[in-house]
């Protein structure tokens, strides 16, 4: 019996910023962020919406779409890093919603017996939630359940990390026999306490985090570097690779899929990996012959500096070498598109490039029937896991209802100021309002009502 994904859908709010907008309010030149880190729009949270409208809106559409009974929904965990309460789960305020619309066919306690918990790991909190509850299906094969990723990817202005910003939420439904992926429990896992990224408590509540961008690469590097030889390790022991076999595990996947902080992120992350494969391989000697890449070990440097410099152009060369840009647009490419257009989401952002490579593969009628996927997810704080998972027979038929460029064509850009004022704060009222949607109504002020959320399904 298999395990796994049977379906996925995605939420995206309906306002964005043009990154050009931005640049030249920035003086950043556009072509740096377009065509060096990949960033087109920004997806932007309107005054009403937050981790938990989002999250009910993916989860909604999810059992809309495949007529689920509520009362069959096992668990629903949601992996955030934007939760709206230090106790209770911001997952409570999503189920709440979707009840809203299900009561009259499912009745007010349509929920009752749902297992319902927020997981959080910076980035990697889904993932965690997505593998705990693959052990539970495994554990209950009559059990369906609902993973949710749904975050908010909020920096200060005029700081490092405004252009990578980002909103959205992904719900999957995870079960037996599922028709999008399967799932083996072979992972591979590094993690270290470090300071990459991360959100104090501070006197007044803030959103945004205290971050070393440069400093969380490395993190990101380090740790999916010892994630991939912890899988290698795990898949041998598992028997299912032979020792030797695969001495790049790249060549094992027919795509990846990683956290995207940035779209262009993996491809400009994996470079390093990427050479250390070759070199497993025992080809790298050819590859510098034929591509004409340096070889660093028999130069000498006058100081550290320079064979820093030196080195800095090595991985250029590489990076923009025809093999690997082969090797990009054929594992990664179709991944982050989707990302382009909405920016970093945080926990949703690994589940929005499977969704972006799979829509992608399906338009090209690209044959991926038992084809593996590699999935390099990474957390601040922090931690990578490396694990894989095989596309189903049939597919196609689950991925042609995503609709994800669909709904990212289908909505309204935000000039300057109201980017402004939404994101301060002090925009009080929706600047766009969509019929059926739902938002956050008040929060309590006083007594045991004090920051207590309703929301409300719009009109």
């Amino acid at each position: 019996m298999t395990f796994g994904i049977d379906d996925m859908a995605l939420y995206v709010p309906k306002l964005y910023l043009d990154i050009r907008t931005l640049a030249e309010k920035r003086d950043i030149a556009y072509e740096k962020l377009s065509k060096g880190l990949g960033l087109h729009k920004m997806a932007v949270c309107d005054a009403h919406e937050d981790a938990a409208t989002m999250a009910a809106e993916a989860i909604f559409e999810l059992i809309d779409r495949n007529q689920l009974n509520p009362h069959q929904i096992g668990r629903i965990y949601l992996g955030t890093e934007s939760a709206l309460d230090g106790s209770k789960p911001t997952a409570t305020y999503a189920i709440e919603m979707v009840q809203q619309k299900l009561r009259k066919n499912w009745g007010d306690d349509c929920f009752r017996h749902c297992d319902v918990v927020d997981m959080t790991f910076a980035c990697i909190g889904a993932v965690d939630a997505f593998h705990n509850t693959m052990d539970w299906v495994v554990a209950n094969p009559e059990g369906i359940a609902i993973v949710v990723a749904s975050d908010i990817a909020k920096y200060e202005l005029n700081s490092t990390g405004e252009y990578t910003q980002g909103a959205g939420a992904v719900a999957m439904l995870i079960k037996a026999q599922p028709r999008l992926m399967a799932f083996n429990r072979i992972y591979g896992i590094a993690t270290e306490s470090v300071h990459d990224f991360y959100k104090p408590r501070r006197e007044t509540y803030v959103e945004t985090p205290v971050f070393d961008g440069q400093y969380s690469n490395q993190c990101y590097q380090q740790r999916m570097a010892e994630a991939l030889a912890h899988f290698r390790v795990n898949a041998e022991k598992a028997k299912l690779i032979k020792p030797g076999q695969f001495p790049a595990l790249s060549e094992r996947w027919a795509r990846m899929i990683f956290h995207l902080p940035y779209a262009f992120h993996a491809k400009r992350i994996y470079v390093e990996q990427f050479i250390e494969e070759r070199k497993q391989k025992g080809v790298w000697e050819a590859d510098m012959q034929k591509y004409g890449f340096p070889n660093l070990a028999v130069i000498r440097f006058a100081d550290q500096l320079a064979y820093q410099k030196a080195y800095n152009g090595f991985l250029k060369s590489v990076s923009d070498s025809s093999i690997y840009k082969a090797f990009i647009q054929n594992k990664l490419e179709k991944a982050h598109r989707a990302s382009q257009e909405t920016g970093n989401l945080y926990t949703a952002s690994i589940f929005l490039a499977l969704m972006s490579c799979l829509e992608l593969d399906h338009h090209e009628k690209a044959k991926l029937d038992g084809k593996r996927f590699g999935f390099i997810a990474y957390g601040s704080g922090s931690k990578a896991k490396v694990f894989e998972g095989i596309i189903q027979k049939g597919w196609q038929d689950v991925v042609q209802k995503f609709d994800v460029f669909k709904k990212l064509e289908n909505r309204i850009e935000l000039d300057y100021k109201v980017y402004e004022n939404l994101h301060n704060q002090c925009q009080k009222v929706a600047y766009h309002q969509e019929s059926g949607r739902w938002g956050l109504q008040k929060i309590g002020s006083e007594g045991v009502t004090l920051g207590a959320r309703y929301y409300y399904e719009l009109t």
